[in-house]
């Protein structure tokens, strides 16, 4: 398989896959190819930037080098000028010497600004050295990133996740997630570092622990498995700070909207459950189902029944076909289900309602 970047982009599937055009092999297969080196991954983010932007991006410069060899030139101009030159400087060189060191503020401004606007509004003493990417999924896909230190993060589908391309040697690791994600955080004893999910509506900070977030409505929800994880709420309507440590086994929705966090208790398997292609229901509402089958397969489902909402479901379902899932829950609420296209309908039996109607 080739490495180079300008002969993948001859490949058809592999420019499939930069656009989100891939078929399932395909995406699979890229997928797969994408986590066997770091610098896989790396040439996936370049290609995807290549074909958004139009060109890569050029590296950094080094201020501080820049700044030492446009001052060495000055310095060097300077000696080996003449005494006569130096004696009775006129005022055409005042004027230049000034040009010139305007022209080193400018520099190291435009460096400066430049640097800023590339760290995305993080902490510029972290980022400026980070490479990041950016991993999308599609419809009923999804993807996982491992890191040496035995973090996993399982990405679920219509999502998206920008996170750092490879481990870093920092106190705080960031990643910024809208869709949902499980996150499995290796907790190391000799290690202070602070693992920090960002969401549109605040930030979810771990030192080690097993938990998912889901960004997904209008409001971020957190669900703990294992660890203790504190969640801060970015510019909440009241003006008064909010954030809350996480027990195991609790529940947390919030939202820059809401006026506090809402809490409660899980069995949080039923939130976690889909990183391993399984769907466990316990007490589940169906309209909450319904949730996540639009979410996770991109369709829109239709109830014409609104009694049938509140249908309760419990059982665990190891397949996470479409198809499979629907004839299952058409035969335990003993409902008809069709699906044409992207809509799904759900309606009571014809015979039922009948009987219920006499």
């Amino acid at each position: 398989m080739p490495s180079k970047l300008s002969e993948l982009l001859l490949d058809e599937s592999f420019v499939r896959f930069l656009k989100g055009k891939a078929t399932t092999e395909e995406f699979a297969k890229w997928t797969e190819w994408s986590e066997q080196k770091e610098d896989h991954a790396d040439l996936i983010e370049k290609g995807r930037e290549l074909l958004n932007e139009g060109s890569q991006p050029l590296p950094l410069p080094n201020t501080e080098v820049e700044l030492e060899r446009l001052m060495w030139r000055i310095d060097s101009q300077k000696r080996y000028r003449s005494y006569k030159d130096v004696r009775k400087p006129s005022r055409t060189a005042v004027w230049s010497a000034i040009a010139v060191a305007a022209s080193i503020l400018l520099v190291i401004g435009f460096f400066t600004r430049h640097t800023l606007l590339q760290n995305n509004g993080t902490d510029n003493s972290q980022v400026s050295s980070v490479t990041y990417r950016t991993l999308n999924t599609e419809t009923g896909q999804k993807t996982s990133v491992q890191y040496s230190d035995g973090s996993k993060i399982v990405i679920n589908a219509n999502s998206q996740l920008r996170l750092p391309g490879k481990s870093i040697n920092s106190d705080t690791m960031q990643v910024w997630l809208e869709g949902e994600a499980l996150f499995n955080i290796t907790n190391n004893p000799d290690s202070k570092r602070t693992f920090i999910v960002h969401t549109p509506d605040g930030d979810v900070s771990v030192l080690g622990t097993i938990f998912s977030v889901n960004t997904t409505k209008s409001r971020s929800q957190v669900v703990l498995s294992e660890g203790r994880v504190r969640v801060d709420v970015s510019e909440p309507v009241n003006q008064q700070e909010m954030n809350y440590i996480m027990s195991p086994g609790e529940l947390v929705e919030f939202s820059n909207e809401m006026d506090k966090i809402e809490i409660r208790n899980v069995n949080a398997r039923v939130y976690t459950s889909w990183a391993s292609d399984t769907l466990i229901l316990e007490n589940t509402p169906l309209h909450e189902l319904i949730d996540r089958i639009e979410f996770t397969y991109d369709v829109s489902v239709k109830v014409e029944e609104d009694d049938l909402l509140n249908e309760r479901l419990t059982g665990r379902l190891e397949n996470l076909n479409i198809d499979f899932l629907l004839n299952g829950l058409a035969q335990v609420l003993d409902v008809e289900i069709t699906k044409q296209e992207r809509t799904v309908f759900i309606r009571k039996k014809e015979d039922d309602s009948i009987t219920k109607g006499s």
